[in-house]
């Protein structure tokens, strides 16, 4: 056995870097930070919209508090949202699909 094969390995199946032994724990750590980075762009874009709009006068803190979206406006959320949540959970997705996909792995033994 060589000094090389001692060595902890960070990759299993290709290019995936992996950092934890459970199997799901670095696709949800995946998911978590990339649930974090549109939460932090998010807050940011409504940060600034909040201040301008009402340093302009445009629209008071009731008002904001008050507005409701036409159904035509949640139905645009409704689709942008659906298309947040494919974003997050593309990792999880992709590895559930890349483990579907490999057919020479033995079928896991039944639960007694």
């Amino acid at each position: 056995m060589s000094e090389s094969d001692n060595k902890i390995r960070y990759s299993v199946r290709g290019k995936k870097s992996r950092f934890f032994e459970s199997d799901g724990v670095d696709e949800l750590v995946a998911i978590c930070m990339s649930m974090a980075q549109e939460l932090w762009v998010v807050k940011e874009e409504l940060a600034l919209l909040k201040n301008l709009t009402m340093k302009k006068g445009l629209l008071t803190r009731k008002e904001l508090e008050n507005f409701k979206f036409t159904i035509k406006q949640k139905t645009e959320l409704d689709k942008d949202n659906k298309d947040f949540i494919d974003r997050v959970f593309f990792t999880l997705r992709e590895s559930v699909e890349a483990v579907d996909s490999s057919h020479d792995e033995p079928p896991t033994p039944p639960i007694p």
